[in-house]
């Protein structure tokens, strides 16, 4: 017993000296829980107001394009956001902040008694995923039901408005042909529907590209260890030096990776029977966003090996702070789907900055233009973390 008292003795004592580690066992999982139930709050709960925003344009001042309002405004899963000009809608809508937008043409309800009547227009975003878009075409779709029954009754008796049934008014074809859905994407070129690959493969994507800091981080502290850094010091390389001897190589094996994903997507899941990737319509854009994300991935691997001390410490600070960025970032958890104020915070994430330039190229068929500002943003990550890499490796080196 005392020897095992002992041992208990040393592990604690190895424990207290690696206290960082230490608490990060305990303060990852807390803001692990944390961050994904509040993420998941608006969809497991009941009666609450969700973050599926949308615009109802009503360009029809009938009462009954005003039921249609109504009708879809009964739903709770989503919430009418204040409509603003056009350009600022199709803005929101390609970027996420809102989902859809529903316009209601002027003369809608006079054309309903017409062949041809006119279609309500529902436009969603690229990024919503199918399921949450085909519930909101139902609702849609429901509140114009409504309206088309008691229209046609009203026609036909107006006694019976109280008493609508099923009867022969219920046309559903003719319901499905007043609505015209459409997906909106930076190209206008772009016609197709978005698939569950489009969907996952950005996410996962940038998810696996910061997981380079995990071997990258441990071999650096390895080197450190055995002398090999103190050697090359020795010799004269500067800081910086060192860092670009890191930095490159695993830039090309971060490169390597998002091709072969995307390969994967392109051809290996159509050939499973799932479907296939698109690359968008700007090869340019998405080889820029993959350098950035990459250039920022590795500098932060490079930022966390100077920063620790062993190899254990490396291991736990990377894997939970990609953990983290990831939660934070709509990596496992769509942004669309979180509160308003986590979406927000969600935006310090660099990884949540290289999947909206990812979604911007592979959803939105958007081009280099479009993601210039993700792209600038994880560039300046990366050389605040190489410039903090270097601070840290010169002081090493002095003391």
């Amino acid at each position: 017993m005392r020897i095992v008292a002992r041992l208990v003795q040393k592990e604690l004592l190895l424990l207290r000296r690696d206290w960082h580690a230490l608490a990060l066992l305990f303060i990852m999982p807390a803001f692990f829980i944390l961050v994904m139930s509040l993420a998941m709050r608006d969809v497991f709960a009941t009666g609450r107001t969700s973050t599926f925003g949308y615009y109802l344009v009503n360009e029809d001042t009938t009462a009954f394009a005003a039921s249609i309002a109504d009708g879809i405004g009964q739903h709770n899963v989503f919430r009418a956001v204040p409509v603003d000009s056009a350009p600022a809608r199709r803005k929101a809508v390609l970027s996420g902040k809102v989902q859809f937008e529903v316009t209601i043409p002027l003369g809608f309800t006079r054309s309903l008694p017409d062949s041809v009547p006119l279609r309500i227009n529902v436009v969603s975003g690229a990024g919503v995923a199918p399921p949450i878009n085909e519930l909101f075409n139902a609702a849609v779709r429901e509140a114009v039901t409504r309206v088309y029954l008691r229209a046609r009754v009203a026609a036909l008796n107006p006694q019976l408005l109280n008493g609508v049934g099923d009867g022969d008014f219920l046309q559903m074809e003719r319901v499905n042909a007043m609505l015209e859905q459409q997906t909106l994407y930076q190209s206008v070129q772009a016609s197709r529907r978005p698939t569950s690959v489009q969907q996952n493969v950005p996410a996962w994507l940038v998810f696996a590209m910061f997981f380079v800091a995990l071997p990258l981080s441990t071999t650096w502290l390895q080197e450190r260890t055995q002398g090999t850094l103190t050697k090359l010091r020795s010799i004269g390389l500067a800081p910086g030096v060192l860092l670009a001897g890191k930095l490159i190589p695993y830039v090309v094996v971060n490169l390597a990776q998002v091709l072969l994903m995307l390969a994967v997507g392109v051809w290996v899941v159509p050939a499973l029977g799932g479907d296939a990737l698109t690359l968008g319509h700007s090869v340019t854009g998405l080889a820029v966003v993959a350098v950035a994300t990459s250039a920022a991935a590795v500098a932060y691997g490079l930022l966390v090996a100077n920063l620790v001390a062993t190899t254990e410490q490396a291991t736990i600070v990377t894997g939970a702070t990609n953990l983290l960025l990831g939660a934070l970032g709509g990596v496992m958890v769509p942004r669309s789907v979180m509160p308003e104020a986590l979406q927000q915070i969600s935006l310090v994430s660099p990884m949540s900055w290289g999947l909206e330039g990812f979604q911007d190229i592979l959803l939105r068929d958007g081009d280099l233009p479009a993601v210039m500002p993700r792209v600038l943003a994880l560039l300046a990550f990366a050389l605040t973390a190489l410039t903090l890499a270097g601070l840290r490796l010169r002081r090493m080196r002095t003391h």
